[in-house]
């Protein structure tokens, strides 16, 4: 298998004359700024398969194959992935027709798969660049490993497909575990060494989750059917380790197509869950703190936030290494149905996920400019925030604290530059649950005896349908599933600039010859 690929472009930061686009179309003194790129990727692959069955019950399925890419080095560009899949059939192994009629189907099935992975074109060696000073050259940023090795992932799947009461109930439950090793990704180096990055083969990334779908159709007749499809899904991803000496204190950051400015990381630790967001956040009680209230009780006040008893503001942690959210959900899913009576139908579609967060730069610019309702409140006579003033610092690092009475100096101040600060991600990190309406559909089927008489249908139908129906979120913007683009890749810690979702009314005609 051999890879070409060739991108030439100009581009013109203006035109000489308006909707004429050629190259040669520019104000006198404007210089177009060409670019070219091309790129050979070459790789040869053995490939095997054998398939066993065994008396309708019993089968097993062997693969094989061996790729050698151009893109890696003599002694790392040969890899080799196998797989195995076996699978019996138990209500033929154990007759389950005579001896528990309930079942109608069941299937239990095993499967390991090793797959391997190259990397892109020309990733061995630095090359020159043209840098932005005519007839200069720069190298580049990340140092390439000439011996880096090939990606490779190791998985396990158990799975139950079973039906019952003629088909009336189904499950189709997975349990799986993969093992990313040698991952080849980018990570952060000292600057002194003329690199910002590195890119290596980082260590082990498990990935383990379930996924049950359950279908069933609880009523069936001549004249109405009702169909249900539900399922779940849940999925945890582990950073078990990196490159050999690093520091298990130090965080893998993942690329989520931007930091603001460094305001905002997607780190991941060894040995926790990845894609965690960590960012500023206001000044908080420290763990240990408490204030006396009026019946002389002392309240434990950790975690609240700080104001100062002149001004009544906030104060913005210095550093962005707070823990805002991860963004992984807990688990997703979704669920159908369809009515149907006669030759009418009726069907809705709908998705669901539970946790995972999300920062926003939308609401981070909309507050802080003052453009939400979320800065209304004392908009025009000040607030007592909640919160406590620190009236005294103890040894072990607690504070003796009050309850906070003072009403904020400058409203301005407590949300554009505190509270609502674009740069405070506490303020600006969104669960991203939801429960979505996806689609409704009404749907008539023609006939038959009507269709047999054109002699040329074989079926006709027509439906009204309505999408994107309702989102039920805490998302304060559009859409909870929005992330961010960079060129094609899309990141999901970030959102930034996403549109609403679309809701589409419309008809559908339906016709089959």
């Amino acid at each position: 298998m051999v890879y070409h690929y060739r991108r030439n472009t100009v581009q013109l930061d203006e035109l000489d004359i308006d909707g004429v686009y050629h190259i040669n179309n520019v104000p006198f003194g404007i210089i177009p700024d060409p670019s070219n790129y091309r790129s050979y990727k070459t790789i040869n692959s053995l490939y095997g398969f054998v398939s066993l069955g065994f008396d309708d019950t019993y089968y097993l399925d062997i693969t094989g194959r061996n790729d050698w890419s151009s893109t890696l080095s003599r002694g790392n560009w040969s890899y080799f992935y196998p797989s195995v899949a076996a699978s019996v059939l138990l209500d033929q192994a154990f007759d389950f027709r005579t001896n528990l009629p309930v079942v109608s189907f069941a299937k239990l099935r095993l499967s390991w798969a090793n797959v391997g992975n190259d990397t892109s074109p020309y990733s061995l060696d630095q090359y020159y660049s043209a840098s932005s000073i005519s007839g200069g050259y720069a190298l580049p940023s990340t140092i390439p490993d000439p011996m880096i090795k090939p990606e490779n992932v190791e998985s396990w799947e158990l799975g139950l497909d079973a039906k019952f009461f003629r088909n009336r109930l189904g499950l189709d439950l997975a349990l799986y575990s993969s093992s990313t090793t040698n991952q080849i990704v980018p990570v952060d180096i000292d600057p002194i060494v003329g690199a910002s990055g590195m890119k290596i083969n980082a260590g082990e990334i498990t990935n383990k989750g379930i996924e049950v779908a359950l279908y069933a159709t609880p009523v069936r007749s001549r004249d109405f059917t009702w169909d249900v499809n539900l399922n779940w899904a849940k999925n945890k991803n582990t950073l078990v380790s990196l490159q050999e000496g690093w520091d298990p204190e130090q965080p893998y950051e993942t690329d989520m197509g931007t930091t603001i400015g460094g305001r905002l990381h997607v780190y991941s630790y060894i040995g926790e869950e990845m894609h965690q967001i960590y960012g500023f956040a206001l000044q908080r009680a420290p763990e240990g703190s408490y204030y006396i209230d009026d019946t002389g009780k002392q309240v434990d006040c950790s975690g609240e936030v700080v104001l100062d008893a002149t001004t009544g503001l906030p104060s913005v942690e210095k550093t962005a290494d707070h823990f805002l959210g991860k963004v992984n959900p807990d688990w997703r899913g979704g669920f159908s149905t369809s009515l149907r009576y006669k030759s009418l139908t009726l069907s809705g579609v709908f998705s669901y996920q539970w946790g995972g967060q999300r920062y926003s730069v939308t609401d981070g610019i909309l507050s802080y400019q003052g453009k939400l309702t979320n800065s209304l409140e004392g908009r025009y006579d000040g607030i007592v925030a909640e919160g406590v003033n620190i009236v005294s610092t103890n040894e072990d690092g607690s504070a003796v604290c009050q309850v906070n009475n003072t009403v904020t100096s400058s409203i301005y101040t407590y949300y554009q530059a505190r509270v609502l600060d674009r740069y405070n991600g506490e303020s600006h990190t969104f669960e991203t649950s939801f429960l979505k309406f996806k689609e409704v559909r009404l749907e008539y089927a023609l006939p038959t005896a009507l269709i047999q008489k054109t002699k040329v249908l074989q079926g006709a139908s027509i439906a009204l349908f309505a999408t994107n129906i309702f989102s039920w979120d805490k998302w304060p913007q559009y859409d909870p599933e929005g992330g961010i683009m960079t060129g094609t890749n899309v990141y999901g810690g970030v959102e930034a600039g996403a549109f609403p979702m679309t809701r589409t009314l419309g008809m559908n005609l339906r016709l089959s010859f």
